[in-house]
């Protein structure tokens, strides 16, 4: 490997190591669907250099049953963001959208409607440098809570009104 190789080399490196401080962590909002914030966390709390799960796609959009799922792990690097963090976010945009959470359920205070769910663990192994491996799994309509394709998927994915 020559010199020019090996500069190319470890600039994509430094540059991949840094990348995680250029996000910063989400705030909650009402109009935000909760696939998009708890990507936003992902990233501004990503521990390790390379983040080869990046380049999985993390949204699978179910049309034909009306909602979206969101997954992720990464490791979790602790002095960024935490499980508590996270929890705590998802409780303020569930507040936002009019919710109550009840387990990893936000539903809707009057009519009872599951608005999505949400859920974050760590799986009890550690990434290299240490880092915890912690998983997102995020679900939600793609149009609106009163949907009937959204309706249905919900309670069959474990929504009890």
């Amino acid at each position: 490997m020559n010199g020019s190789h090996l500069l190319i080399v470890l600039s994509s490196i430094m540059i991949t190591a840094c990348i995680s401080d250029l996000y910063s962590k989400p705030i909650a909002k009402r109009n935000v669907d909760i696939s998009t914030i708890s990507e936003e966390y992902v990233k501004a709390t990503r521990g390790g250099i390379l983040d080869f799960t990046a380049a999985i796609p993390g949204k699978v959009y179910h049309p034909r049953d009306g909602y979206i799922a969101y997954e992720r792990f990464w490791c979790l690097d602790e002095e960024k963001g935490s499980v508590d963090d996270y929890q705590l976010l998802i409780n303020e945009v569930c507040e936002l959208k009019g919710g109550d959470m009840k387990g990893s359920w936000c539903s809707d205070k009057q009519s009872q409607r599951a608005l999505f769910s949400a859920t974050i663990e760590q799986n009890q192994t550690t990434c290299t440098g240490g880092y915890d491996t912690t998983i997102i799994h995020t679900l939600e309509p793609i149009s609106s809570s009163i949907a009937s394709e959204w309706i249905a998927a919900s309670e069959m994915l474990g929504y009890e009104r």
